[in-house]
């Protein structure tokens, strides 16, 4: 009875060690794909030029770093617990500042990144969208505060999703306002921080593995 027990205890701590790998291994091979998204859409094939001063590159926040002093970043990712994976974008890749109106270059990455979605191995997993601002007040007769911005801009992309034939029912948007910043958004004499503002602008598409019914 005893061996019996112990075997059926390995099996199912085996099991959950599967899950787990397979979930980081999605992690792995989702965010190689975004990578090489964000390459084809931000860096197109160019002319030879002199890279004396450094070959300039954007990484996924928007700023412009020579390779000498900066390398291209890789879109920021991260595992919460063992079936969430986040990817983390800067806003300025999808919106105009003070819109929720996708920009085409925003369209081009969210087509390329469906097009990974709508792949049988994400068929698990259900898509929440964020939006997050800075401290930077917003106040305009669409928007009347930094809520309202954020939740709209998640919106435009859970919308654009649906277009692209992912099921609305895998779908959440949440808006975030500056609630959950990444950096601070001002030093200790209350003055803007512009490089973590703009880290703190900020999309995050969270895929959670869709549990097994026991």
């Amino acid at each position: 009875m005893k061996k019996s027990y112990r075997r059926r205890k390995e099996s199912a701590q085996d099991a959950h060690i599967n899950d787990w790998l397979l979930t980081y291994a999605d992690m792995i091979t989702l965010l190689l794909c975004f990578f090489a998204v964000f390459i084809a859409v931000r860096h197109p094939p160019r002319a030879p030029r002199d890279t004396a001063n450094g070959w300039g590159v954007t990484d996924v926040f928007g700023n412009d770093r020579a390779q000498g002093n900066k390398p291209l970043v890789a879109p920021a990712s991260e595992m919460i617990g063992d079936r969430i994976i986040a990817l983390k974008m800067s806003s300025s890749l999808f919106f105009t500042a003070g819109s929720a109106t996708l920009t085409p270059q925003g369209k081009t990455i969210l087509r390329k990144e469906a097009s990974i979605l709508l792949s049988p191995q994400y068929e698990g997993y259900e898509i929440t969208v964020e939006g997050h601002t800075d401290d930077t007040p917003v106040h305009t007769a669409e928007f009347p505060d930094n809520w309202v911005l954020s939740a709209a801009r998640a919106g435009a992309v859970v919308k654009y999703f649906i277009k692209l034939g992912i099921d609305p029912q895998h779908l959440r948007a949440a808006g975030y306002a500056d609630a959950f910043p990444l950096a601070p958004n001002r030093d200790a004499d209350g003055k803007a921080i512009p490089a973590n503002q703009a880290k703190n602008r900020r999309v995050v598409i969270k895929l959670q593995k869709i549990a097994a019914a026991e």
